[in-house]
């Protein structure tokens, strides 16, 4: 397990790091091994490299790292940002404790749009490059990270729709919202990994990235408003330690975020 945890850390590091120290690191942890210290130091490194990431080489391919860098981390900082506006849902309205204010549903209300908003520009953003580097390129490498996302999306579409109907607290209820909140955490761990792959493996020239920047600016604004609004609908309902995990999570993603796109501008 700790081998396979240790893998699991080396892939969250980003494209340009893995691009330049992935085989070194790989090969240093399986020397060392790969015990909890190592796997807090491989945690703690690919958030610093996500965070702060060291451009080498000359100008045009730090240009062309500093945007692909910006690209992958505002996409999984979108995945895991959107994810807490569901189970927020779920925590404060399903069904809602007794007292609970109409605005908490007001909010939640408006999370979801924010949400739906940010995906339709992270979307428009996708659609752009997918356009001008995978269409051309028409290489099943690129698609393949793409195919294990696109079948938990419907699979979790499917028992959405399903646990949405109406229901009683049985067991066989419990067990599939279990189920289905074990496979969110997958589809958006998939959704997030799968374009990062494929734009890794791509490799786009900075002309290329460069016009899906203004997609990301508006997607970190949005996932800011989808935290601030998710955090006053949890303050107003109640404050329990799921209900501040699923805030953490959204203000979290939306300040890495927002770092990578202010150093990108800044370029």
């Amino acid at each position: 397990m700790s081998g396979l945890a240790a893998r699991v850390a080396l892939a969250c590091y980003p494209p340009w790091f893995r691009e330049r120290y992935g085989q070194e690191l790989a090969a240093l942890v399986e020397d060392v091994g790969g015990g909890p210290r190592v796997l807090l130091d491989l945690a703690g490194g690919a958030t610093r490299a996500w965070l702060r990431p060291a451009l080498a080489g000359a100008p045009e391919a730090r240009l062309r790292r500093r945007l692909q860098a910006t690209l992958a981390t505002t996409w999984v900082a979108w995945c895991a940002g959107i994810s807490s506006v569901p189970l927020l849902d779920r925590l404060l309205l399903d069904p809602p404790p007794p007292g609970t204010p109409h605005a908490v549903r007001v909010l939640v209300s408006a999370a979801w749009w924010l949400a739906l908003a940010g995906c339709a520009v992270a979307g428009a953003g996708a659609l752009q490059l997918t356009l001008r580097v995978l269409v051309p390129a028409r290489d099943r490498r690129l698609v393949r990270p793409l195919l294990p996302a696109a079948l938990l999306v419907g699979v979790e579409v499917a028992g959405a729709l399903l646990l949405g109907q109406a229901h009683r607290p049985l067991a066989g209820f419990l067990a599939g919202l279990l189920a289905w909140v074990i496979g969110l955490g997958a589809m958006v761990l998939a959704v997030a990994i799968g374009p990062v792959v494929t734009l890794r493996r791509a490799r786009p020239a900075a002309a290329v990235m460069r016009p899906s920047i203004l997609p990301a600016v508006a997607v970190t604004v949005l996932l800011g408003a989808v935290a601030m609004v998710d955090g006053v609908a949890a303050a107003l309902a109640g404050r329990t330690p799921l209900t501040l995990a699923g805030v953490a999570i959204g203000v979290g993603a939306a300040s890495c975020s927002a770092i990578s796109v202010t150093r990108t501008l800044r370029h």
